[in-house]
């Protein structure tokens, strides 16, 4: 089944606008003055200190990678898979000289970091403030970003030897121009994005980034201190602000159990139309057996009646007259009562009880089949 970021990229680049590169800044925005894209020149300084410092970066061979041939790795910090954070693999794996590249050209990512504070104050504080629930030996890489991929000798943007590239936003329906030295914000977990008409020589790429299992962990911890639910406070605070409600093409696997959950509707209710079915069934027949001869015709005296009325009785008929009973009986009685509702109440323990309405049937599945879900992206 295609994704639709393969839809986007097969689609014909060149049909989209330019946005030639020039020593000025560029920004991109929406119909609310929202930022989508900002693409701005690093100082030259930052651009020297970057080729200076690439002998720290330990060689590795080059291979096919998701963003082409390339040699790539990790560094700073990170969070998925594991229960608290830390750093990553590739980063203790190249230590001292991942520490020593990045303490090198921390004026770049604190250039890069002041940036984003003007252009996003809140986004910058957002990433920021997981500082103080960090575990100790544990801080983010890359100035207000926690970690970034170093991918050497590709094809994108960055810095070397190449002379241009064009980087293509679909969503945006842009393609910006890239020279040596530029450095492009805009959010790539969202738009989907491709380097493409790569002209010159050996290209390399810095690409800092914040996962969202970090920022969901340190709004746990922030929760279990304060009591304040960030999750909730967004939700309520877009319905206020009259945000329209989310829809979404339902999944295959959300369609599956969508479907599952209406035939176990279905199978339940006609269960329950059984039940009725047969009870009612069995009520009549027993009338139809006591009322009569014993032979199964009617006789019209009073042992007809008695026999009919008591039927009834037992199948709990407002018609039933019973005669008074003793002391002893009353106590036998409500004896019964009670074993009989105990039975019941164990009986439903045991079932599971009624399942009740769709409502509740959906937040069962969603439970059993969102933790699949998460063993099978954990494999």
């Amino acid at each position: 089944m295609r994704n639709k970021k393969q839809d986007f990229l097969d689609q014909d680049w060149h049909q989209l606008q330019l946005h030639s590169a020039n020593n000025k800044h560029l920004q991109i925005v929406d119909r609310k003055g929202r930022i989508l894209a900002y693409r701005i020149p690093l100082p030259e300084k930052h651009l020297q200190q970057l080729v200076s410092t690439e002998h720290l970066i330990p060689s590795r061979t080059v291979k096919q990678h998701s963003r082409g041939i390339t040699s790539n790795r990790h560094w700073g910090l990170w969070k998925k898979y594991v229960v608290d954070p830390r750093m990553t693999g590739d980063y203790l794996k190249d230590l001292p000289h991942s520490q020593q590249w990045l303490e090198e050209n921390q004026g770049l990512f604190q250039h890069l970091s002041n940036i984003l504070h003007l252009l996003d104050p809140k986004m910058y504080v957002r990433f920021s403030s997981i500082k103080k629930f960090l575990p100790e030996g544990v801080v983010p890489a890359c100035g207000a970003w926690y970690a970034c991929a170093l991918n050497l000798s590709m094809t994108a943007d960055g810095w070397g030897s190449f002379k241009s590239s064009k980087l293509v936003l679909w969503q945006l329906g842009v393609v910006l121009e890239t020279l040596p030295g530029d450095a492009v914000f805009f959010m790539g977990r969202l738009i989907t994005h491709n380097t493409v008409d790569i002209q010159g020589g050996i290209r390399n790429l810095i690409n800092c980034f914040v996962h969202q299992a970090p920022l969901s962990w340190k709004d746990q911890k922030h929760k279990e201190l304060t009591g304040f639910d960030r999750a909730m406070y967004s939700k309520k605070r877009k319905q206020h602000a009259g945000y329209p409600k989310y829809t979404e093409t339902p999944s295959r696997k959300k369609q599956q159990r969508q479907h599952s959950i209406a035939q176990h509707s279905q199978q339940q209710e006609g269960a329950r139309s059984d039940a009725e079915c047969i009870e009612t069934i069995s009520r009549t027949k027993t009338i139809l057996r006591t009322d009569g001869d014993g032979n199964g015709n009617g006789n019209g005296n009073g042992d007809g009646e008695r026999a009919e009325t008591m039927s009834r009785a037992e199948t709990g008929s407002p018609n039933r007259a019973e005669p008074p009973h003793s002391d002893e009986q009353q106590d036998k009685g409500k004896k019964r009562q009670q074993d009989e509702g105990d039975a019941e109440s164990a009986e439903s323990a045991m079932d599971g009880g009624d399942l009740g309405t769709e409502d509740e049937l959906e937040a069962m599945y969603e439970l059993r089949l969102g933790d699949e879900e998460q063993e099978e992206e954990e494999d």
